[in-house]
């Protein structure tokens, strides 16, 4: 058995985090089956979803710290996060990369009389992949975010240097949870199973429901016959907003948006007791007094 795995490492000044993007593993055979090929890609892609997850869960939390830092003025240190959400952002793009590359070979490949190079085909498609999107993390809308949040901190409300007075408007509405809980069932978002947005209002609903609901309204109006059919509209409460199933995704994006709403509302609990746990002895009323407190 032949091992082969790239590994990326990860190094800022504050230390060195090795990350395992990929990992290549195959039988030193001649010729292996088409299911044996099918079968470590599909491994393979299971690990690099996770990893992709802690990724985009990683760009989050260094969002939320250099918020925190920028409250004390701390600019290095954000510079210093910025600059990691850079790399991370471009290893992540690479391993998205690798993944369709994968994707591609599982697709295609097909035994021969001759021996496969599976490290060399494996570069080429990820070549040709690199080819078809090029990228730069310096235009990435995770980065954008992160920026945007950073100028929040001290100017809120203010375009930042180069941003217009109605890109405020649009990015903060692309970038806030329009709704709290879906809708539908009821259930608050970060307790959705299948969460999915509309791409024409960005309501939040839980798959399952908002699929049959929309499928229901369709059923109701081809029984009514009528001849121009009526859109299903937003059940959202005054969202003017219209439902097509092929519209309603769960998107990368989403996913981030809704774990930093959670993340944002533990915060602020955490706060909230804070607070209230913070308290002078002096300054402890007895709950029986009424009016103020008489000190001897």
């Amino acid at each position: 058995m032949e091992l082969r795995t790239v590994t990326p490492v990860y190094q800022r000044d504050f230390g060195v985090v090795t990350i395992m993007v990929f990992g290549w593993l195959i039988r030193a055979m001649a010729t292996p089956s088409v299911d044996r090929v099918r079968s470590t890609i599909r491994a393979l892609q299971w690990n690099t979803q996770d990893l992709l997850q802690d990724f985009d869960r990683t760009v989050l939390y260094a969002k939320l710290v250099a918020e925190d830092l920028e409250k004390y003025n701390d600019s290095d240190s954000v510079h210093e996060l910025q600059d990691a959400t850079l790399d991370i952002l471009t290893a992540s793009h690479n391993l998205r990369n690798h993944s369709k590359a994968l994707d591609s070979i599982s697709a295609s490949y097909q035994p021969s009389s001759e021996v496969t190079n599976f490290e060399q085909l494996l570069r080429d498609r990820v070549r040709e992949v690199e080819e078809e999107s090029p990228f730069d993390p310096e235009t990435h809308e995770l980065l954008k975010e992160f920026k945007e949040a950073v100028w929040e901190v001290h100017h809120a409300g203010e375009p930042m240097p180069g941003q217009e007075e109605e890109e405020i408007v649009v990015t903060g509405a692309s970038q806030a949870i329009p709704n709290t809980a879906c809708a539908l069932s009821g259930k608050p978002v970060d307790q959705l199973e299948n969460p999915v947005r509309s791409r024409a209002c960005r309501h939040i609903y839980e798959r399952d429901a908002v699929i049959d609901y929309v499928r229901k309204h369709e059923a109701e109006t081809q029984m009514t016959r009528r001849h121009r059919p009526h859109p299903c509209r937003c059940a959202a409460a005054g969202c003017p907003g219209i439902l097509v199933e092929d519209q309603l995704i769960c998107d990368r994006s989403l996913k981030i948006q809704i774990q930093e709403y959670m993340l944002r509302q533990q915060s602020s609990n955490v706060d909230v007791v804070a607070d209230c746990t913070h308290i002078d002895e002096d300054d402890v009323t007895p709950l029986k007094a009424s009016g103020s407190r008489r000190r001897s």
